[in-house]
């Protein structure tokens, strides 16, 4: 009788968990949705977008370069980074793709970026047969402080840019 009321509370157990594991991603999934915003605009609205944001970055040098050298092999500017770490709230995103007029805009929290990959944020590329995969950390990220991660112009008009708060 003891072994079938143990069962019992052992299944009602794993019930909870199951339903408050699927409200917690449930939850996560709906915020990380309302985070994204894409909208349909003409590319004069685009390019104005992007002049935008970086008028607020004029003059700095982005953390990382997708294309530094003519083989396009990726750079971490190091050099910029401060012996001490600075506390981050969010990463931004914006993301022009003028084949489809598609202008995509999210933030995330930087919480998420510690979480992800034990803090890991792997940034590939490949050009020209040389393909080089760099490893930034959150935390180098952090020692970086606010500002501009990526400012990217691909040669087909799509652009990127990355930046912390």
């Amino acid at each position: 009788m003891a072994t079938r009321r143990w069962g019992l509370i052992i299944l009602g157990l794993v019930i909870f968990v199951v339903i408050v594991g699927a409200g917690v991603i449930g939850t996560f999934a709906y915020l990380m949705y309302r985070q994204v915003n894409v909208q349909t605009v003409s590319p004069a609205t685009g390019e104005e977008e992007f002049t935008k944001v970086r008028a607020r970055f004029a003059g700095q040098t982005p953390y990382i370069e997708l294309s530094a050298d003519d083989r396009g092999i990726p750079k971490v500017h190091r050099e910029l980074e401060k012996p001490q770490r600075t506390r981050l709230t969010s990463m931004h995103v914006l993301v022009w793709k003028g084949s489809d007029r598609k202008l995509i805009q999210f933030a995330l929290p930087f919480w998420l970026m510690r979480l992800t990959s034990r803090g890991n944020i792997r940034i590939g590329s490949s050009h020209q047969d040389v393909s080089v995969e760099l490893k930034v950390t959150a935390e180098d990220i952090e020692r970086y402080g606010p500002g501009l991660l990526i400012d990217q112009k691909a040669p087909r008009g799509e652009q990127v840019l990355v930046w912390v708060e």
